[in-house]
């Protein structure tokens, strides 16, 4: 694991602002698996600085390598990557609760 060097404008990494924006990206994100991998490079590695981009290449190759949904691997990834088991339980656990969030709100609307 590298640590990014803080720059002008990243911001402080914290756990909850990590599980806040993996919310954010389950619940609004739009596209495919490979734009949500690109949300995350540019959110993530570029604007905040939390990740570096060795850790998350490697993230990606690992998310490419084993079956099954690439985004939701690569999202783990990160989380383990900054907080271990942790971190890695949290994102998943957000995956989950943004579906049932947005299966809500749409389910209201009926």
């Amino acid at each position: 694991m590298q640590t990014v060097p803080p720059g002008k404008d990243t911001e402080p990494f914290s756990l909850l602002g990590l599980l806040r924006y993996f919310l954010r990206l389950g619940t609004l994100g739009f596209g495919g698996p490979i734009a949500l991998a690109g949300y995350m490079q540019r959110d993530l590695v570029k604007r905040r600085g939390w990740i570096s981009p060795q850790d998350y290449k490697e993230g990606l190759a690992l998310a490419q390598l084993a079956p099954g949904p690439l985004a939701a691997q690569l999202a783990m990834y990160l989380g383990w990557v900054r907080a271990r088991t942790l971190g890695a339980t949290l994102v998943w656990s957000s995956r989950w609760r943004s579906s049932a969030i947005s299966s809500r709100g749409s389910r209201a609307r009926c």
